[in-house]
């Protein structure tokens, strides 16, 4: 029986997506990584840091296990998205708490008289699960950062402006490399969504379309909970590739005299700027010095403004730049936060290049319960960082996100911090994310690929400048963690742990199979049993042909049956279900890349065999799981969480508790699992464990014996 007082009042449960154990201990040994051997050093870790994962190795189901210290198959979310039941081509996020089956630990502290802040926690933490004047949550809505799901306004993009093209455009992901579109836009390359043959100006309208009408924000209800048609996913440019380069919406301006100006300074030079999906047009002036050259940009809003919204200098990142966007179809206008840069100026003022974060509403409070949090911490704070994931194959917009990164680091932390020392909280369950979302942009390219993306003029960027971008990411979690540990003093007990890490794949090739972004055709396709639909010419189009697929393979490590009476295109009896997949699993062990022989999968289950692994529920699990071989992992999602990689990289999460009621100095031989830390967190603080926990706390950290 637990004690009916725990070890300590205070605990942070400091989560930190898609960190690494194994790279943070080499950072360790090397001194890049101080805050966090301070860490380690104050409490109790393993030798290798690590927490064993439970799977999929993705964000929703491992957050909620995080929450809950329930599997998947228990808590019901198994992996990124969910099936809607009958529609094998719908999914939807799996971060609704509405989908959660399992009790978290937040709802336990709050009623058990503890103020408890749930902070950007993507796993069953939105909306509140929890009537509590105790429980306080901020959203939870997607990863990514704190408003990208709800408050994001605006794309990320880069605009480009010179004399020799004729009129604005607007290009939704457009191909790497934009320092080298100084001419006219003809050379750029529009890459699309990877599943559909929309043209631009449709994607574009539909985007537009979804934007201006948006889902009106019903008290706490989220604003975007979305069902929607999963994309075909095949090796080439049209799937992973795109996926992987993360190209830029790119706005092309024409440079000419300026015209209808209230108060355009003497020798400025005019170009407009789209914005909003390509849809709201900004005028701007190219300025120039005292001595006639050009080296400065001016933002307006409209022509007849006489002061810029701001004016940039080559070079300099300029942070919390606010202005206003259309609200809807409204007519209102909404005010916006972005961080900007101006990359590029000829000094004759004929070509410029700058770059712009995505743009977040600095006026929603939708997903912040209650309300009056999303004031304080935005009258001492500001609003949330605009953060992003794009750096369209060039170094210095890589640059910028690692700034506005860790920008947003220190506005989280003092966020945080703010309600743990003024409002009197008690238990913070946090979530972090740039770890995981930095690593997405240059993971695959840690090793050596000669189609690397990220480069300076069209040449392959060596594996070592791609290498500091990674240390870069640990040293800005490095900070973050640092702002906590004074907390310690203070009392508190801090909990480190991630939800997985990313791996770097030896292997260069990837096959079609594992990525969790829609239904993955390429392996699937060439053992014969998912049949895309052909054109004129006879050439795959990304449409699968239902009448003649049995079965698919989508999201991470799910495959599906097409079966009859329970899927709206079941073509498979029944009967012959069993047999089939006992078909399928015998391909996949048998499948080999066929530039290097080896075996791509590395276990493959009936959904039944799988409840050994904490999944197999009913259709929230494929009726098979498999995993790739460690050579294949795309970056993360479809391997064990035991998998390594190049560079010192894994898929294991991390784990480091310190503080009140946890042994100082202490080396784990056990290993923790994910299921384990919701109940350590309760034997902490003295009160239950969530009702479908399956872990147990670790006892061997804690200071004294429950």
């Amino acid at each position: 029986m637990l004690r009916s007082k725990g070890l300590t009042e205070k605990v942070v449960l400091l989560g930190i997506d898609g960190m690494d154990p194994r790279f943070s201990q080499k950072m360790i040994e090397e001194g890049k990584m101080p805050n966090l051997k301070k860490l380690v050093d104050k409490g109790a870790a393993r030798a290798d840091l690590r927490l064993l994962g439970a799977v999929p190795t993705i964000t929703p189901p491992m957050w909620t296990t995080l929450a809950t210290g329930a599997y998947p198959m228990t808590h019901g979310v198994e992996d990124f998205n969910i099936n809607l039941k009958g529609e094998l081509d719908v999914n939807f996020a799996g971060i609704y708490s509405k989908y959660v089956h399992a009790e978290p630990l937040w709802n336990i502290t709050a009623e058990a008289g503890k103020k408890t802040l749930v902070w950007h926690w993507p796993g069953g933490a939105w909306p509140p699960t929890s009537d509590s004047e105790n429980l306080y949550v901020v959203d939870g809505t997607t990863p990514g950062a704190l408003g990208f799901g709800y408050a994001a306004r605006d794309n990320e993009a880069v605009v480009i402006a010179n004399t020799k093209a004729t009129e604005p455009q607007y290009h939704m992901y457009s191909a790497a490399h934009t320092h080298d579109y100084d001419s006219d836009g003809s050379d750029l390359h529009f890459l699309g969504t990877g599943n559909q043959s929309t043209s631009k100006k449709d994607y574009h309208d539909k985007l537009w379309a979804e934007f201006s009408e948006g889902i009106a924000c019903n008290g706490y209800t989220p604003k975007r909970y979305m069902d929607y048609r999963l994309m075909v996913t095949m090796p080439g440019e049209s799937g992973m590739d795109v996926l992987k380069r993360f190209p830029q919406n790119v706005s092309l301006s024409p440079i000419t005299e300026p015209s209808g100006w209230a108060n355009a300074p003497e020798g400025a030079k005019e170009f407009t700027w789209l914005q909003v999906f390509g849809h709201m047009p900004v005028p701007c002036l190219i300025l120039k010095n005292e001595a006639g050259v050009y080296d400065k940009v001016a933002i307006y809003g409209t022509k007849q403004m006489t002061e810029p919204i701001v004016t940039l200098e080559k070079g300099v990142y300029t942070k919390n730049i606010y202005s206003v966007v259309p609200k809807g179809k409204t007519g209102e206008l909404e005010k916006v936060i972005r961080n900007m840069c101006l990359l590029d100026i000829n000094e004759d003022g004929s070509y410029i290049r700058l770059w712009s974060s995505a743009a977040f509403s600095a006026e929603d409070n939708c997903v912040w319960y209650p309300h009056w949090i999303f004031d304080k911490i935005t009258a001492n704070f500001g609003p949330p960082v605009p953060t992003g994931q794009g750096f369209g194959g060039d170094f210095d917009i890589m640059d910028c996100n690692f700034k506005q990164w860790a920008q947003a680091a220190q506005w989280q932390a003092d966020s945080m911090k703010y309600m743990m020392q003024k409002e009197d909280v008690d238990v913070v369950f946090s979530h972090f994310h740039g770890p995981d979302m930095m690593g997405h942009c240059y993971m695959t390219w840690l090793k050596d690929r000669h189609e690397a993306p990220i480069a300076a003029s069209n040449s392959v960027a060596p594996e070592s400048e791609i290498y500091k971008l990674h240390e870069r990411t640990y040293q800005i979690t490095d900070d973050y963690i640092g702002e906590f540990l004074p907390m310690i003093d203070e009392g508190w007990t801090i909990l480190l742990f991630s939800d997985h890490s990313l791996v770097c794949r030896e292997e260069e090739n990837w096959h079609g199979i594992g990525d969790n972004m829609g239904v993955n055709v390429g392996v699937m396709e060439q053992l014969g049993y998912t049949v895309m639909q052909k054109d004129e010419n006879g050439h795959d189009i990304p449409e699968i042909d239902w009448e003649k697929t049995r079965a698919v393979q989508q999201r991470s490590n799910s495959i599906f049956i097409n079966l009859k009476g329970r899927d709206r295109f079941g073509i498979v009896d029944p009967a012959d279900k069993y047999e089939l997949e006992e078909q399928i699993i015998t391909d996949l062990y048998g499948y080999r890349d066929p530039k290097t022989g080896k075996r791509v999968i590395s276990l493959a289950l009936h959904q039944k065999d799988a409840n050994l692994l904490g999944l197999g529920g009913d259709y929230t699990s494929g009726d098979i799981i498999f995993f790739v071989h460690d050579d294949y992992c795309v970056d993360h999602g479809e391997g064990l969480s035991t998998a390594t990689g190049y560079a010192d990289t894994t898929l294991s999460p991390i784990f480091v508790a310190a503080g009140p009621g946890i042994k100082e100095g202490f080396e784990m031989k056990l290993f923790p699992r994910e299921v384990d830390v919701a109940p350590t967190a309760a034997a902490l603080l003295g009160v239950r464990f969530p009702a479908q926990c399956e872990g147990a706390p670790a006892y061997s950290i804690l200071s004294e014996e429950l």
